[in-house]
């Protein structure tokens, strides 16, 4: 985290679900643009705002990305909508 805050980028470290939500809200509120990088986990149960952001898409992008303690058990949801794709082409 220390290499993105000396770049200049805010880092919430270890955010809760609710951090999360206040933080969307704000952007959102604010008219702000940001790409927010989050770990996998906190999207599992997507809060309100949450699931605003994700469906408007626009100014706040979210991304996940894999915990550090569980990077080898990490699959984006990218790789199920591919898969399906494949499928549906194969079959």
């Amino acid at each position: 985290m220390d290499g993105f805050r000396l770049a200049g980028i805010e880092v919430m470290s270890n955010a809760t679900p609710s951090q999360l939500e206040t933080l969307l809200k704000s952007l959102v509120t604010a008219k702000e643009k940001a790409l927010v990088l989050v770990e996998a986990e906190l999207l599992n149960n997507p809060g309100t705002w949450l699931h605003r952001v994700q469906s408007e898409g626009g100014r706040v992008v979210v991304m996940q990305v894999p915990s550090l303690a569980r990077a080898g058990d990490y699959h984006p949801e990218v790789d199920r909508l591919v898969g399906l794709a494949g499928q549906s082409e194969a079959g």
